[in-house]
C-alpha cells in the first residue's frame, strides 16, 4: 500500500449538535411517480411535511428504482427545491445520491434552516455517496422548514433517499464525509473539505489540533499526485476528541501523465481510473472508434450499433471511454457520420472527465489535433460500372461477407466509404 500525501488546511467546523438515534427515513424507491410542477406540491410522509417546487419523483432509467429529481435545468426562477418539516428536534440531515447522478463538479446545492442560509454550493456530484447537512442547535428546533435547493440551473440532482437524525444529549464526533476520492494527473492537486461535527471541545489530528473558536470552514485535505505515486493509493484519515474518534477513508489515484498540455495527455487507461471523480478540464488521446456509444456496462461504455454525429468512442486496446460532441466546431471536424476517414485516427482533445453514457468518459469536448493521419481507402482503379461490387475494411483487406459497419466499396472505378447496416 503506498502512502497517501495529505496537505491538511484550514480549520474544522464544529457544532454543538450531537449523534443521531435512530432516523427517519425518505427512500424514494417506494415513493410513485409524481410529475414536475412550477407551483410548490406538498406531501406528508411519517410525519414529515414536504414540498416539492421543480421536484418530482422520477421513474428509473432501464428498470433503476424511483428516485427525487431536483430539475435546475427546467426550473431556472425560483430555483427547483425540496423542503422539509419535521415535527422533531434534527442534527443532521443525509442524502444518498444515485447511479445516475451528475459527477460534475458544478453539481452543488444550497442548504436552508428557515430563512437561514446553512451551506451554500456544496457539491453534491458523487454516485451512490451519502452527503450530510450539520444542522446547528439553533436552528434545530422541531417544526423549522429545511430546504435543499438547487445552486446551479445547469445540472440536475438525483436523491435517491434522505435521512433525518433527532438530537440527542450523547457525546459525538464525526465527519460529514465518510469516504474521500481523489483523482490527479501526474503532479495535479486536488482539495476537498471534511467538516467535523462534535458536542465537546477541541478536535485532533495527526497533523494539528483545532479549537471551536477556531472552526468555520472545515478541514482541506490536499492530495498531490507526485512522480513515482503512479496508480491507487489508500489511507485513513481519524479525527480524535476526548477519547472519541472518527475516521474517514481516503483512495486516490495518480495517472501516468499531468493531462495539463496537449503534450502530456491522459490516455484512455487513465480517464477509466479516475473514474470522473475530478471534473476538471484535462487533454485527453484516444484512437477514434467506428461506432457511436450505448449505455455503459461494468463500469465502461459500450459500442451501439451504427456510428453517431453526436459521440465519439475512444479506444484503447479493449478499453473505451465516450466521448460527447455538443460544442459545434467539435463535431464538425471529428464526428464519423460526416468524416468517416477520422475511423481509426488517434487524437487529442481536452473537456471534462464525467459520466456519459454511465461509464467514465469527455464531455464540453474540443478539439486539439490529430495525431495520425486517415487511414487510407483503396485507390481507384479502370473498370466500367457494370464491374462486380467490392468491399474492404478501413484497413485495406478484402472482405467477401461484409457485416454491419463501414467499408470501403469499389466498383470498377467508382470508390466510396459506406455504412452497412
Amino acid at each position: 500500500m503506498k502512502k497517501l500525501l495529505l496537505t491538511l488546511l484550514g480549520t474544522i467546523a464544529l457544532t454543538s449538535t450531537a449523534n443521531a438515534v435512530e432516523p427517519i427515513t425518505a427512500d424514494f424507491s417506494t415513493w410513485e411517480t409524481t410529475t414536475i410542477s412550477t407551483t410548490e406540491t406538498t406531501a406528508t410522509v411519517d410525519g414529515v411535511k414536504y414540498g416539492f417546487l421543480g421536484a418530482n419523483i422520477n421513474k428509473g432509467y432501464n428498470d433503476a428504482p424511483n428516485y427525487l429529481f431536483i430539475q435546475g435545468k427546467k426550473q431556472k426562477e425560483p430555483k427547483a427545491y425540496v423542503t422539509f418539516t419535521l415535527p422533531f428536534d434534527c442534527s443532521k440531515i443525509v442524502l444518498t445520491t444515485t447511479a445516475g447522478n451528475s459527477t460534475n463538479n458544478k453539481n452543488t446545492v444550497d442548504f436552508y434552516a428557515g430563512e437561514t442560509a446553512i451551506e451554500q454550493g456544496k457539491a453534491v456530484n458523487k454516485q451512490n455517496v451519502e452527503f450530510t447537512f450539520s444542522v446547528p442547535s439553533e436552528n434545530a428546533s422541531a417544526g423549522t422548514v429545511y430546504k435543499i435547493q438547487t445552486a446551479t440551473t445547469q445540472y440536475n440532482q438525483q436523491i435517491a433517499s434522505i435521512k433525518f437524525y433527532p438530537v440527542t444529549n450523547d457525546p459525538s464526533l464525526e465527519a460529514d464525509t465518510k469516504e474521500l476520492a481523489f483523482a490527479v494527473g501526474m503532479n495535479g492537486k486536488q482539495t476537498k473539505t471534511v467538516i467535523t461535527v462534535s458536542s465537546t471541545s477541541n478536535i485532533t489530528t495527526e497533523k494539528a489540533s483545532y479549537t471551536v473558536e477556531e472552526a468555520s470552514e472545515g478541514i482541506d485535505i490536499t492530495f498531490t499526485g507526485n512522480k513515482g505515486s503512479e496508480g491507487e493509493s489508500n489511507s485513513t484519515i481519524t479525527f480524535s476528541c476526548n477519547g472519541i474518534t472518527a475516521e474517514v477513508s481516503v483512495t486516490a489515484y495518480t495517472a501516468s501523465a499531468s493531462g495539463e498540455t496537449e503534450t502530456d495527455p491522459l490516455t484512455v487507461s487513465d480517464v477509466l481510473a479516475m473514474n470522473s471523480i475530478n471534473g476538471n478540464v484535462f487533454y485527453v488521446k484516444g484512437v477514434i472508434g467506428d461506432k457511436g456509444c450505448k449505455n455503459a456496462l461494468n463500469g465502461m461504455v459500450t459500442e451501439a450499433d451504427a456510428p453517431s454525429a453526436s459521440n465519439l468512442i475512444f479506444k484503447e486496446g479493449e478499453k473505451m471511454i465516450g466521448v460527447g460532441l455538443s460544442i459545434a466546431e467539435t463535431k464538425a471536424e471529428l464526428n464519423i457520420v460526416d468524416n468517416p476517414q477520422n475511423i481509426g485516427r488517434e487524437v487529442i482533445v481536452k473537456g471534462n472527465l464525467e459520466n456519459y453514457f454511465g461509464g467514465p468518459g469527455v464531455k464540453q469536448t474540443e478539439f486539439v489535433k490529430y495525431l495520425s493521419e486517415p487511414v487510407s481507402g483503396i485507390e481507384e482503379v479502370g473498370a466500367d460500372e457494370n464491374a462486380p461490387v467490392e468491399y474492404f475494411n478501413l484497413q485495406g483487406v478484402r472482405v467477401a461477407n461484409p457485416s454491419a459497419g463501414i467499408y470501403v466499396r469499389r466498383q470498377g472505378s467508382k470508390v466510396e466509404k459506406v455504412y452497412i447496416k
